[in-house]
């Protein structure tokens, strides 16, 4: 899953109405997509400043998971955050599971290109 902090990427590639992206920009929603049974699609919409959606987005991926293979996690963004979001982001990860590495990387093309900068996403395996 990913959280995106705007929508004019997913506008410009057919992903989204400009309609949508107008009344979530209005609302200040960050959408979380998903990929579930082969199909992508908007899992739920978190409404606020980007750091903040941020520190929701982790604790509800991670609070009291146990399916979780804690081995190693993924922080992977499509750039545009700050080293001080990023560590954030690594903060609330480590309050909610201990995982043997935290890894940083960035996102593919399609990622980016699809979702735009600031968008987000905490990768692992499940048991």
């Amino acid at each position: 899953s990913f959280l995106l902090s705007r929508l004019d990427y997913m506008v410009k590639g057919g992903r989204c109405s400009s309609v949508a992206a107008l009344g979530a920009n209005l609302l200040n929603l960050k959408p979380c997509i998903e990929v579930k049974n082969g199909k992508m699609g908007v899992t739920k919409k978190y409404r606020g400043k980007i750091g903040k959606c941020l520190i929701q987005y982790v604790r509800e991926r991670l609070e009291g998971r146990e399916d979780i293979d804690t081995k190693r996690i993924f922080i992977t963004n499509s750039g545009g955050f700050t080293a001080e979001e990023i560590q954030a982001v690594e903060d609330e990860v480590k309050k909610y599971q201990s995982f043997g590495e935290i890894l940083h990387s960035r996102a593919g093309c399609t990622v980016s290109n699809h979702c735009g900068p600031k968008t987000l996403g905490i990768l692992f395996e499940k048991k």
